[in-house]
């Protein structure tokens, strides 16, 4: 079977080429492993809606809730500091499952063929076509988009891209527990069923981590992200560093009652293009494929989707490689993420985070108490990142 272009993997990226493709005509695949779009993510996340806006209706768009705030939680030793940060709108929370989902199908209704249920092997070159081979058979196309994910086996076989190693990874974990949605609304203090909130934390102990707080319409998940390399330095588990946050935040009081519906784990790229290439021939690659993840804003579906888009045209208009990177580049959510990789390469080095965590509390507090005498300001490394941050140079 032949097509003008086959797309590898029904995540964020994945759809967002699909629909570009097919609105511009093109006979498109869309292949999923998965008994269905999203079934293997890890479950939820917060979104921008505007990240959509573009692509999709979201006129239907499966929200969980509306944030209404999102909470910045600083832990470091004893200390402990939360601001809080109202949100007017375009920020909700989602279920990973129905929103892959409701992608897919909008790549669907675009003209895009879906397929679950399949696994691609490899990539290959022939002539002027490839053929893409799956656990099910083989298709042939002009073009092929490879947005599978951060284990990109397929575009590592094919020599497109690197392994991810741990020095450039970080480990999340995430459990997910059931309440009804009135004991939600109670525990929260929500106003109405479609308010939400999210909570961003930063810690130091056991180890340095970045955690996360979503809540849907019926469960809460809380989560933390560990860089690997401190995980194996340190002889860690995540699951460990998961406890502490828990702990640390009352959380299991807070859930207290609850059954734990999920606990998941996922492998966060922090590298990727321009140091991987992006294409080979007429096959793109897009979103965690090639660590198109912002950790700095918690922000990995906006740069799936915007990368996404630019693939898809690409493979529409059959892009030569250089000129499809260069049209990467351009795109804000893109950009945004490879000009912030020197500074998060600082940022999540350990004595660096620990850092920053222990020095905003203790201006804060000190600020409360009108005693600065516990801040020690490093003025180096403050300018350093700075201008690190700025784009005045990189590391």
């Amino acid at each position: 079977m032949k097509f003008d272009i086959v797309v590898v993997g029904a995540g964020p990226a994945g759809s967002s080429a699909a629909i570009t493709a097919a609105r511009g005509g093109a006979k498109v695949l869309l292949l999923e492993r998965g008994p269905e779009p999203g079934s293997k993510n890890v479950s939820g996340a917060m979104i921008r809606l505007e990240d959509f806006s573009s692509v999709y209706d979201i006129a239907s768009i499966p929200i969980e809730r509306k944030v209404k705030n999102v909470d910045l939680i600083l832990l470091s030793n004893s200390n402990r500091t939360r601001i809080s940060v109202n949100v007017e709108s375009n920020l909700a929370t989602v279920a990973r499952l129905k929103l892959d989902k409701w992608m897919a199908q909008q790549a669907e209704k675009a003209g895009a063929l879906l397929i679950t249920k399949t696994t691609v092997l490899g990539v290959e070159r022939e002539g002027n076509e490839y053929k893409v081979e799956t656990d099910r058979g083989e298709v042939r196309a002009d073009r092929v988009v490879l947005a599978e994910g951060v284990n990109a086996l397929v575009s590592i076989k094919a020599n497109i891209r690197p392994d991810l190693t741990p020095d450039h990874a970080v480990q999340t974990v995430k459990e997910v527990y059931s309440l009804n949605k009135d004991e939600v609304n109670k525990r929260f203090g929500f106003k109405a069923d479609d308010e939400g909130v999210s909570w961003r934390i930063l810690g130091t102990d056991p180890v340095p981590y970045a955690g996360f707080l979503y809540v849907y319409k019926d469960a809460v998940a809380i989560g933390a992200g560990i860089p690997m390399k401190i995980l194996i330095k340190r002889k860690i588990t995540p699951y460990t560093v998961l406890d502490e946050v828990k702990e640390r935040l009352g959380f299991n009081e807070l859930v207290k009652g609850a059954s734990l519906r999920e606990y998941s784990a996922k492998v966060i790229p922090e590298y990727g293009f321009p140091s991987w290439k992006a294409c080979s021939g007429k096959v793109y690659l897009a979103g965690d494929a090639i660590g198109l993840v912002d950790p700095l804003t918690f922000n990995g579906i906006g740069p799936a989707v915007a990368s996404g888009v630019v693939a898809g045209k690409a493979a529409l208009e059959s892009y030569e490689c250089s000129k499809y990177e260069s049209e990467l580049m351009k795109n804000r959510e893109v950009r945004r993420v490879v000009n912030g990789r020197p500074l998060v390469k600082e940022l999540i080095e350990e004595e660096n985070f620990k850092y920053y965590v222990k020095t905003i509390n203790d201006l804060l507090h000190g600020w409360v108490y009108s005693d600065f005498s516990k801040v020690k300001l490093d003025t180096a490394k403050l300018l350093k990142h700075l201008l690190l941050g700025m784009g005045v140079f990189k590391s």
